[in-house]
């Protein structure tokens, strides 16, 4: 029995490696990624092809898209795709986000094999039914009312149009009667434009045998190489003029509060730099955010900070909840704490506890085939480069407390925040 009066011993990680993938592209333009082990009897399959929110006329085009493509094919219907799932004990979903369109399904490896026709089939030959498009299309709607009662939600909206830009398409909050509007033939319309194999990129990882990997190289083969490509909408984001916004809503119980700055995109020498000062900021509870403003001041249950890279741009967020009594010292604390990183160098155990923390984010990737994987993925879905992985770690053994003050200096400016306020405030 372990003694539990006695603390267990800490060590550092040491160097993480990340296995490689092996990428091949088939005859017909379509580039598989395979990653092969892992200790579970499962495997993955993800189709992620081009097109998604950003690049429609109205992102609810690509998303109720998605969501369809489980709802029936020229194979089979609804009803026989659901029963194949739950037969088999596997899992199937789709999602629309940023610029693609991801088909995935999860299964024991001896089972994918009978369900690949049926997901091929959902990929290439959907049948986009009006019955269960009807029934997405008013769950969207619903969702956007009830979307549009959060607090959470109108303060990030509205931030959106105050750190992309007031006519970014990232900008606009799209109403129910707006969601309500779209069409099945915009959808089939949207499917159809980039349905080209060399669009297309496919994950597969798990427990493999030969014989499986093979197997679904001849299914992916299969898909049309037609020509039909529509180029991604990348709008770069323009931030509006520092500013504070608010958005009324009577009656609520708290307020939500987002505040923005700009800041570099990934491909920046300094960008895993300003992401670890970013996370000393506010990135993990004991970061200096959560210690004072939750801990010391109790105007919070949570405060978070993050640094966001997007194809289109970076920034950083902090958001938070609190009583609509403490908003206006709420953000007075923030501002403060800006400033204290760039004025107050970490003290040995904050950078301890943020190396671990940043370490202990790295070593979670290395947890199964799937959230390595998940890392190859996003190397396409959201530009991170290809060495990010290592250079992560570089960045980890060599910032410094000086570091971070530097960045903060730079980045973290108080003068150039974007804040919106939504919730019931008092009078003044």
């Amino acid at each position: 029995m372990p003694d539990r009066s006695k603390a267990p011993q800490v060590r550092p990680f040491g160097h993480l490696t990340l296995p490689a993938e092996e990428v091949s592209v088939l005859a017909n333009g379509l580039t598989l990624h395979v990653l092969n082990g892992g200790t579970q009897d499962v495997a993955r399959l993800s189709i992620i092809a081009e097109g998604g929110p950003s690049d429609c006329a109205n992102p609810c085009i690509a998303a109720f898209g998605a969501e369809l493509l489980r709802e029936g094919c020229a194979m089979a219907g609804p009803e026989a795709i659901a029963d194949a799932v739950d037969y088999n004990g596997a899992w199937f979903d789709s999602v629309a986000s940023g610029h693609y369109t991801t088909l995935r399904l999860s299964s024991m490896p001896d089972k994918m094999p009978d369900l690949l026709p049926i997901m091929m089939s959902c990929f290439a030959e959907p049948t986009f039914p009006d019955g269960p498009f009807d029934i997405i299309r008013q769950k969207g709607v619903a969702r956007q009312k009830l979307n549009l009662s959060r607090v959470s939600f109108l303060a990030a909206a509205d931030n959106r149009r105050l750190i992309c830009g007031a006519s970014h398409p990232e900008s606009h909050i799209w109403s129910p009667d707006e969601i309500a509007a779209v069409t099945r033939d915009e959808i089939i319309a949207f499917h159809s434009r980039r349905l080209d194999a060399s669009l297309v990129h496919a994950y597969l990882c798990g427990r493999l045998s030969t014989r499986l990997i093979e197997s679904v190289a001849a299914a992916l083969g299969s898909l049309p190489a037609n020509g039909r490509k529509s180029p991604l909408v990348v709008t770069p984001f323009r931030a509006e003029a520092p500013a504070t916004s608010v958005v009324s809503r009577s009656g609520s119980l708290q307020s939500a509060v987002v505040l923005s700055l700009p800041a570099i995109q990934r491909e920046h020498p300094d960008y895993n730099a300003l992401r670890m000062t970013v996370t000393a900021l506010g990135g993990y509870f004991g970061s200096r955010l959560m210690m004072n403003i939750r801990e010391d001041k109790g105007y919070t249950y949570g405060i978070s900070a993050a640094l966001l890279g997007a194809k289109e741009g970076g920034y950083i967020t902090i958001s938070a909840q609190c009583d609509n009594r403490y908003t206006e010292a709420l953000i007075d604390e923030v501002r403060a704490e800006l400033r204290r990183m760039a004025d107050e160098p970490l003290s040995a155990d904050e950078m301890a506890r943020l190396r671990f923390n940043v370490a202990s984010d790295l070593a979670s990737t290395l947890d199964s085939p799937m959230t390595m994987m998940d890392y190859y993925e996003l190397i396409r879905t959201v530009g991170i480069p290809t060495d990010y992985f290592e250079a992560r770690q570089h960045t980890l053994a060599l910032v410094t407390p000086e570091t971070i003050c530097r960045l903060s200096e730079a980045w973290l400016k108080p003068d150039e925040l974007r804040i919106s306020i939504a919730g019931d405030l008092p009078q003044s």
